[in-house]
């Protein structure tokens, strides 16, 4: 292997633990909803827009970076996304003012919001062809390892240092990271594609929105993501009150789902070498829906079923990203950073919106809700089929 092709090794692997750190900050904190509704006595509501706005949050920071992205440099966004969530999670572990809990859960959310956007342009931007797709798979393999590992984390701190244990581990991982990249991480300095010189931002957009495949792969992640993330909200609201578990081993529960994330990306990484990405969005659209349609039937019925149905939408789950985040690099050259920006706002719009929509299983039947999330997917995805095969990709 040559020097040139161990540093970029090297680069993604450290992009993507950022990445990974940025997710955790996300996920480890899902497990304990129920401790803190209790810790502040705070309605279920008032903490899922915690949840949701601290996701939305990230989402918006993507619009406004991704159009500059390419100009800045790379090192200086990551170490003051790391500043930030030092100072945020140490206040997040100290206040008992739920507004000042929930002001510094947004400060947190932006530094969050920096790091997905700034490593996944800078892959893009390092690797071409089957090389991009298998570090995208490479990639989203470590970021998957997040939600994998944050909910069992995130219940053991939560049963036995509360709260304020999950705020404090990531302080401390936080600091870690910070002085790891200030001393290892190579100084680059601003990119300059003429980006700066060329389009206005709203130019810029209008040419990703005129991208007909790259809208459809955006409209398409949206539904995802949001699906996910309703799921994810309602999970520990149903073990804990249908199933009775406690947090820990609600923490455990999440297992099947991410391990098999991780699995997802791996199987994305082999099989996009041998099968058309078109092929393999196609899959993505029919198979997902029909999930969560059984998802939505069979969730109440035991442990054991619900967690070979979160194993196997884990699989589908962990395929999608890479695959999205493919599509989308390869689609946009001049506008890879806003395209990228887009995508991650569209995504992350989806977890907030699908993290405030669980809120409705409080009063419909989770039956119902989900069945409804997964037929509504259907439809789309028959729609967006028609258009799919007059494209290319």
């Amino acid at each position: 292997m040559s020097r040139l092709a161990q540093t970029k090794i090297l680069a993604l692997y450290l992009l993507s633990i950022s990445s990974f750190f940025a997710s955790l900050n996300q996920n480890i904190y899902t497990p304990v909803i129920p401790l803190i509704r209790d810790s502040f006595s705070v309605s279920i509501n008032w903490v899922n827009f915690t949840v949701s706005s601290f996701i939305f949050i990230i989402a918006m920071v993507q619009i406004f970076l991704g159009a500059v992205i390419d100009t800045q440099n790379q090192k200086r966004l990551l170490i003051f996304s790391f500043l930030l969530i030092s100072i945020s999670t140490t206040v997040c572990a100290f206040t008992t003012n739920f507004l000042v809990f929930m002001v510094f859960r947004v400060v947190q959310a932006i530094g969050a919001g920096v790091i997905p956007l700034v490593t996944i342009n800078m892959i893009s931007h390092l690797f071409d062809g089957e090389a991009r797709g298998s570090a995208m798979g490479t990639y989203q393999i470590l970021l998957s390892l997040a939600p994998a590992v944050s909910p069992i984390v995130g219940g053991i701190l939560g049963e036995y240092y509360g709260y304020q244990g999950i705020f404090l581990c990531l302080f401390l991982i936080a600091t870690l990271l910070l002085v790891f990249i200030m001393l290892a991480f190579p100084n680059n300095g601003k990119r300059n594609n003429g980006q700066e010189n060329a389009s206005s931002f709203i130019q810029i957009y209008r040419a990703i929105f005129l991208n007909r495949v790259g809208l459809m792969t955006m409209t398409v992640s949206f539904f995802v993501f949001f699906i996910y993330f309703v799921i994810l909200v309602f999970l520990p609201i149903l073990l804990h009150d249908h199933y009775h578990l406690s947090l820990q081993n609600i923490g455990l529960l999440y297992l099947p789902l991410t391990v098999s994330m991780i699995l997802g990306s791996v199987i994305f990484k082999k099989i996009q070498k041998k099968v058309t990405l078109k092929k393999l969005f196609i899959t993505v659209l029919f198979f997902l829906p029909l999930l969560i349609i059984a998802f939505g039937f069979l969730h109440t019925q035991s442990i054991i079923v619900l967690s070979t149905l979160l194993f196997v939408y884990g699989l589908a789950i962990g395929f999608a990203p890479p695959l999205f985040s493919t599509i989308i690099s390869n689609e946009y050259s001049e506008y890879r950073g806003a395209a990228l920006g887009l995508f991650n706002f569209i995504r992350y719009s989806g977890m907030a919106i699908g993290g405030m929509f669980s809120g409705l299983s409080l009063v419909l039947p989770s039956t119902l809700l989900f069945v409804f999330l997964g037929v509504l997917f259907f439809l789309i995805s028959l729609f967006q089929y028609s258009s799919l095969k007059h494209c290319t990709m």
